[in-house]
């Protein structure tokens, strides 16, 4: 994933110097007692050091660990600490630097590195004796994340993962960078090289790379708060300004954005979606369209398991990195779904229903929450169990159908190159396909609707790939929002029962006295909480709300809306912070802020506050939101690119927006002939809120002081038309409430 580099420091030329001075010669020799071996099949070197049989044998500190990032690293010979006190205290106690090592379960390079250098006993023992060396999960700590790899950014080098990062005892960066060969090549140092420069510079100008990492922490510091330092006017110039940016960066043939390697960037793309739904932008139309139809076409979608993979390595969407996560198609979901309805394109409501189904059936964890992804490595080989070959095609389908999907999908027995003769599954047009055969073109499509479940089913045999079963709480905010969406638009109890199983297990597991944790593996809690993971949980709960009317989850939005207030707002900045006021692990607090292929945790709590502000009538909480929203206006009509959620909220502001509040008992059929009359709204138009008969709860009015009052009139079930507490005449009519709605909006 791209980063935006820093200033260069003092420090980053440093870095720069060293890097370029690594020349690829091994680093210190070794003890001339030791007796090395060169594994077969492996790059690595083993080393007959009893202390590193010992590891390998009995693990290292990360034995235990409920991340699976960890755990694959847990008998490697490098002497692995989790980032913790334990970790930490040692370096200052040992005066030695910290090795930094950040990944990610489904990360294909991480996987590399960890073959090529951390089972190699050479590196281990020399990491063993020199450095203290921690191993993080970026899924699970977020925050150590984003702040070293803006460190790394801010000196100069390539940022990515796995992330590559030396520290001084007191955290301070001080050489860093992404992927190292065990050996040098290619131009690029080997990791003996680096890891000799990094000792070496600890040892020998230890306190001006500690002085140049402190500049390099304030100048993250800095950045991360700059984005809410630019306010501008909440108004239609800031979101054209946004677009005439994005279409810089169009591609106008295949779609999407650059020319390179292509990330389905859902925050950006729904931006483009809302923005037509109130501007007549033929451009940005016309370039959404063609994004969803080659995304929907390429080989970046699984089409026989309907979900999508994490992004395509060219341009044409073609050739995916067999990654799966579930922020991705959480969020493509939806926008598949609301944009097949905007534009009445029903390939795009199926397509969007696929995913959901997917998810549904396998993607299922801790307490029905939903896991973190599946691996890009494949045991049979770089995708493997998704690409095909006409034989396999054949044996599936038989000789007739075979041959339909093979032309239909482009596999073909010279197969993709990147593949080595296999093909990877993408649509070619019915026409083309029936010109091509001879045959009618309702044919192929027949052939191709009873063959994708028949292609699941015969590739369910082969050696799958890996699953990171996390539950992670933010992410599964996103999938709880896109299955209570589609569920409301579509009238599809299912999708909404399986966000109620997600977001019970948030309320009822993860959420405890006011605080909330990362998530789960199995029973083990994977840490504390960040804001991403409160905003998007509570975020979740409103949508969910308005999919079932149940209050519950408004109560559990409001509780954890003030949660963000005490503990992640800071109100000296106007800023909305990564991590708790009381969480002190890290040298310094960043503000979260800059949306990437998910939205940030500040621009939840913009989107949470706004809504959730004006649903109950909390105006401190909506004036929170609104306040930091118009601080980061210049950033979001400038910078889109780290915007894509933030210029939804914006959009959000703009309106027309309305409150729709119901109050009526359950049993009374007026109460759901009102509520199904608001069933097609989307979220960025209409709030639904529903009551019972006989008004909220007197201990509730203080929560929610814009529901108090309203209550059911003569018996029967009314609707409350408002805006900001601002109502229209209450009406017990669905025909009237439409009518209302459709004048407002």
């Amino acid at each position: 994933m791209p980063r935006t580099a820093l200033l260069p420091t003092a420090a980053a030329s440093l870095t720069l110097a060293l890097l370029s001075s690594c020349t690829g010669k091994t680093a210190t020799p070794r003890s001339q007692t030791e007796e090395t071996e060169r594994v077969p099949g492996k790059d690595t070197t083993r080393v007959t050091d009893p202390e590193i049989a010992r590891i390998r044998r009995e693990g290292n500190h990360l034995v235990g660990q409920p991340s699976p990032y960890l755990e694959q690293h847990a008998h490697n010979p490098v002497d692995w600490h989790p980032w913790g006190e334990e970790a930490l205290n040692k370096a200052k106690r040992e005066h030695k630097p910290i090795f930094l090592s950040i990944g990610y379960s489904t990360c294909h390079w991480c996987h590399v590195m960890e073959e090529e250098s951390f089972e190699d006993d050479e590196v281990a023992a020399f990491l063993n004796a020199h450095f203290v060396s921690i191993k993080v999960d970026r899924e699970q700590r977020p925050d150590v994340d984003a702040l070293y790899i803006d460190a790394v950014g801010a000196m100069g080098s390539s940022t990515g993962w796995p992330l590559t990062v030396f520290l001084t005892p007191q955290l301070e960066p001080y050489l860093g960078g992404t992927y190292f060969p065990r050996h040098a090549k290619q131009g690029r140092p080997g990791f003996m090289d680096i890891l000799e420069q990094a000792r070496a510079t600890y040892a020998e100008a230890g306190d001006e790379a500690a002085a140049d990492g402190q500049r390099i922490l304030a100048a993250v510091q800095r950045s991360a708060l700059a984005s809410v330092q630019r306010p501008g006017a909440l108004d239609a110039s800031a979101l054209a300004q946004a677009m005439l940016a994005l279409a810089r960066q169009r591609d106008p043939v295949h779609g999407g954005f650059g020319n390179r390697q292509k990330f389905p960037n859902t925050p950006l793309l729904q931006a483009e979606l809302r923005h037509v739904q109130r501007q007549a932008d033929e451009a940005t139309k016309t370039h959404l369209l063609a994004t969803l139809d080659a995304m929907l076409r390429g080989g970046v979608r699984d089409h026989a398991g309907g979900s999508f993979h994490r992004y395509a390595v060219d341009r044409r969407w073609h050739i995916p990195h067999f990654e799966k996560t579930l922020y991705d198609n959480a969020q493509l979901a939806s926008l598949y779904v609301e944009a097949g309805i905007t534009f009445e394109r029903p390939e795009f409501v199926a397509a969007g229903r696929a995913i959901l189904d997917d998810l549904v059936a396998n993607w299922r964890g801790a307490g029905n929450g939903f896991i973190v992804g599946f691996d890009a490595d494949d045991p049979g080989g770089e995708g493997a169990f998704y690409s095909w070959t006409p034989d396999e095609l054949h044996s599936a389908l038989g000789a007739d159908d075979g041959k339909i999907i093979a032309r239909a999908f482009g596999v073909t027995a010279r197969g993709d190159r990147e593949l080595e003769g296999r093909s990877v599954l993408h649509r070619r047009p019915n026409e083309e396909v029936a010109d091509a055969l001879g045959i009618p073109a309702q044919d192929v499509e027949a052939a191709i609707v009873r063959s994708l479940p028949k292609l699941a089913d015969a590739r369910s045999s082969r050696p799958k790939p890996n699953r990171d079963d996390k539950v992670l709480v933010a992410w599964n905010g996103l999938a709880i929002m896109a299955l209570a969406d589609v569920g409301r638009w579509l009238d599809e109890p299912r999708y909404t029962d399986a966000a109620v199983e997600a977001a019970s297990f948030i309320l009822e597991t993860c959420w405890n006295e006011g605080t909330l944790v990362r998530g789960y593996r199995g029973e083990r809690s994977l840490g504390v909480g960040f804001l991403e993971d409160y905003a998007l949980a509570a975020l979740s709960f409103v949508r969910l709300h308005a999919a079932t009317g149940d209050l519950r989850w408004l109560d559990g939005a409001v509780a954890l809306a003030a949660a963000i207030s005490s503990e992640f707002y800071d109100p000296s900045q106007v800023a909305l912070m990564r991590n708790a006021r009381e969480d002190t692990q890290l040298p310094v607090r960043l503000a979260d802020m800059d949306d990437g292929v998910m939205p940030s945790g500040g621009s939840a709590a913009i989107r949470l506050a706004l809504e959730l502000g004006a649903i109950t009538g909390d105006e401190r909480l909506y004036a929170m939101g609104y306040d930091v929203l118009t601080r980061s206006v210049g950033t979001a009509s400038t910078h889109p690119f780290r915007s894509g959620f933030l210029l939804q909220a914006i959009g959000h502001t703009l309106g027309p927006v309305r409150e729709v509040v119901v109050a009526g008992d359950p049993d009374d059929p007026t109460t759901a002939a009102l509520w199904a009359a608001l069933r097609g709204d989307n979220h960025a138009h209409v709030l639904p809120v529903k009551i019972p008969g006989s008004g909220v709860a007197t201990q509730q009015q203080q929560a929610y002081p814009a529901l108090a009052g309203k209550r059911a009139l003569a018996g029967t079930a009314t609707a409350f038309v408002c805006e900001r507490g601002s109502c229209q005449k209450p009406t017990s009519s669905p025909k009237e409430l439409r009518a209302q709605l459709d004048a407002a909006l």
